[in-house]
């Protein structure tokens, strides 16, 4: 059996409308990461230092960096560890 891309299965279930709009709802919460992330390199900061700075476990720090549905509260708080002055929320 040969291997599939990524991009070859996900053509294919966004074509389904309910994964499309289950899809499309997560947008705005992977952009708000992919921001917070993009701050914490720019800071030249680790894992562990922004969780030190917050006051948890590194591991909880990459957790939350992956996950979906974060608390608005954790958001605030890793803005602030990373220095963030501005940090813009789209809702569609």
């Amino acid at each position: 059996m040969g291997t599939i891309s990524f991009d070859s299965v996900f053509n294919e279930m966004i074509k389904d409308e309910e994964f499309k709009k289950e899809y499309e709802a997560l947008i705005p919460e992977f952009e708000l990461k992919k921001q917070l992330i993009k701050a914490r390199i720019k800071s030249n900061m680790t894992q562990t230092q922004i969780a030190k700075k917050m006051n948890m476990k590194q591991s909880n720090l990459a957790r939350f960096e992956q996950s979906i549905d974060s608390k608005f509260s954790t958001i605030l708080r890793y803005a602030k560890a990373v220095g963030l002055k501005e940090l813009t929320i789209s809702i569609q």
